[in-house]
């Protein structure tokens, strides 16, 4: 989304979005009014890339915004999850993105020196396999109706890789191949989401959620030109073994008062891990 935003713009080497120019890292993670923003980086955790199916609106503030987010100084990102309301809705299914119809990677240059040689290495990876699956289903709706609203999500988002390693005799151009060996990778970010909304008065209306979504990683890959300057094959069981798990998780409440037509109190308390 952020990237058909205006004055927005993917910078890698800036700390990820530019936004009127600032630094990725410039930049403040909101969801539904809790500040998720890396404290160390100042960029967005992977975990908190949250799939559209959680969304119900993004805003994106270049200029201008409000004081509530104080301490950015490139812009505001401001995610709003879905909530019930009076009317039953489901959605369920499932999307993918096989490899194969992705592009082929970029040819790399890298520099070596051997007993023989030094210079420049033209090396042209071979292209990842596997499919990433995203399945969803979620159901929304009344619990009490015209008072109290409950919707549950579950989307997570699993990216499967296979990595063909060719491994060479030597780094030169007439390098023959050695040894190929396949390796491969599960990463599954789990997005499971509890919300309900309450209003059981008409001044008053109040949220809470709960989001749990870690990443468990199974498997690892080897770098993509491992296989130069004829170094021994690495063990596919080894990188199999390897792994591990990142947990995380969001805890989310807000209370709004409206006692007249000219106050507007509101409450908030959360908290990330």
């Amino acid at each position: 989304l952020l990237k058909i935003a205006p004055n927005v713009r993917p910078e890698a080497l800036g700390g990820g979005f530019q936004i009127d120019g600032a630094s990725g890292s410039e930049n403040v993670f909101v969801v539904d009014g809790q500040e998720v923003t890396n404290f160390r980086t100042g960029t967005l955790n992977s975990n908190n890339n949250l799939p559209f199916e959680l969304l119900q609106e993004v805003q994106i503030k270049s200029t201008g915004f409000e004081a509530e987010y104080g301490g950015a100084t490139g812009g505001v990102i401001n995610a709003v999850t879905q909530g019930g309301n009076n009317d039953w809705h489901g959605n369920f299914g499932i999307s993918f993105k096989p490899s194969k119809f992705q592009g082929d990677p970029n040819i790399s240059l890298n520099t070596y020196d051997v007993t023989s040689a030094t210079g420049f290495d033209y090396f042209q990876p071979n292209k990842d396999g596997g499919t990433d699956f995203f399945p969803v289903a979620s159901i929304s709706g009344p619990i009490i109706k015209d008072r109290f609203w409950g919707l549950v999500t579950y989307a997570p988002q699993i990216f499967e890789t296979t990595r063909r390693i060719d491994y060479y005799s030597s780094r030169s151009p007439s390098r023959t191949i050695t040894n190929t060996l396949e390796y491969s990778q599960t990463e599954r970010t789990e997005q499971a989401f509890a919300r309900l909304d309450a209003q059981p008065v008409s001044s008053l209306r109040m949220f809470g959620s709960f989001l749990w979504n870690p990443i468990v990683r199974d498997g690892s890959l080897p770098g993509s030109t491992s296989g130069l300057a004829g170094s021994d094959a690495l063990s596919v069981s080894d990188y199999a073994a390897r792994g591990g798990r990142q947990n995380s998780n969001a805890v989310n409440g807000q209370v709004t008062w409206t006692p007249s037509n000219s106050v507007v109190l509101n409450f908030r308390s959360g908290r990330s891990f």
